[in-house]
């Protein structure tokens, strides 16, 4: 693969990919308002295979599996003002091709936070400037909602018992508009595993807001139940494994977090498993947080206007 690849736009295509494998290091599949889509398995490899998705519905992505299958700060899921998209049973190994969290800011922060699956809005550059031509036209500032992303499993890259790279963050989002009150919503991240994530330390004020393998700022209608975090190598332990923020954004209210039956094990996060950041008068209300196992580590760390039912 070396190139950018349409993926069809007539309605309820499936495609099963179950004997393919993807290998080379440039390009991305990419579908604009597109319904329907189901697409079954497939091996990639590299750091050029992404999922650019700009207004899709309906679509369900299914047993897959990422093997550093996208380059520094890229995303291998970037849905842009999507709904109703599950991602389900697929794993994801390593990122990046470093262990180096220097060489990831090289170029901002975003380099090592960035999320493999990216909730995000369809606002022009959102899916990077070589995207932009297939997007002419459709960005109209709609934000992502009804996100399914259920049993997949997060984890490092090895090259037989070398290490050779860490987990990528999984799942989050980092941009918001201003020309609306519309928000990234109805997101669902559960019973899935997250190993040995790349540990976000040292990223300034960027660690209050987007330092979790887990981060969400100034959305709402979250659900983040019966998940496993795990940290077995030191040098993977996280400052936080879930960060609720409503700093920067636009949008004054984030609201209805559940936050259940999740399980921390390992290193202990340094700071706290969850944490929740209001500030410049934004708040975090409605937020539920019950029966999580922290294995003896601080459950939760909050900041500003917070409310939390125990």
């Amino acid at each position: 693969m070396t190139g950018n690849v349409k993926l069809p736009t007539k309605a309820n295509v499936h495609i099963n990919a179950t004997k393919a494998n993807f290998t080379g290091k440039a390009g991305f599949f990419y579908g604009v308002l597109i319904s329907g889509l189901n697409w079954e398995g497939g091996t990639f490899y590299g750091g050029g295979h992404e999922f650019r998705l700009l207004r899709d519905s309906k679509a369900t992505f299914r047993g897959a599996t990422f093997h550093q299958a996208c380059g520094i700060g890229g995303h291998i899921f970037d849905l842009m003002g999507c709904s109703n998209v599950t991602i389900t049973n697929s794993h994801f190994y390593g990122y990046g091709h470093t262990l180096s969290t220097a060489t990831m800011r090289k170029n901002g922060n975003h380099g090592e936070y960035g999320e493999s699956i990216q909730t995000d809005y369809a606002n022009y550059n959102s899916g990077g400037p070589g995207f932009n031509k297939y997007g002419k036209g459709h960005f109209n500032g709609a934000p992502s909602t009804y996100i399914t992303v259920t049993h997949n499993t997060w984890a490092p890259e090895y090259s037989g018992r070398k290490l050779i790279s860490l987990a990528q963050v999984a799942i989050g989002q980092h941009d918001t508009i201003s020309s609306n009150r519309r928000m990234i919503a109805h997101i669902n991240f559960s019973y899935n595993t997250i190993k040995n994530a790349v540990r976000l330390s040292g990223m300034g004020a960027d660690i209050k807001y987007f330092g979790a393998p887990v981060h969400f700022e100034s959305s709402k209608s979250l659900t983040i139940n019966h998940n496993t975090f795990s940290t077995t190598l030191k040098r993977a332990r996280p400052e936080n494994d879930i960060i609720i923020s409503n700093q920067y954004g636009h949008m004054p209210h984030t609201t209805a977090v559940s936050i259940q039956n999740n399980s921390f094990t390992g290193y202990h996060a340094s700071y706290s498993a969850i944490q929740l950041y209001a500030r410049h008068g934004h708040s975090i209300k409605g937020v539920t947080v019950k029966r999580n196992n922290t294995h003896g580590m601080r459950l939760i760390r909050r900041y500003g206007s917070t409310s939390v039912r125990y």
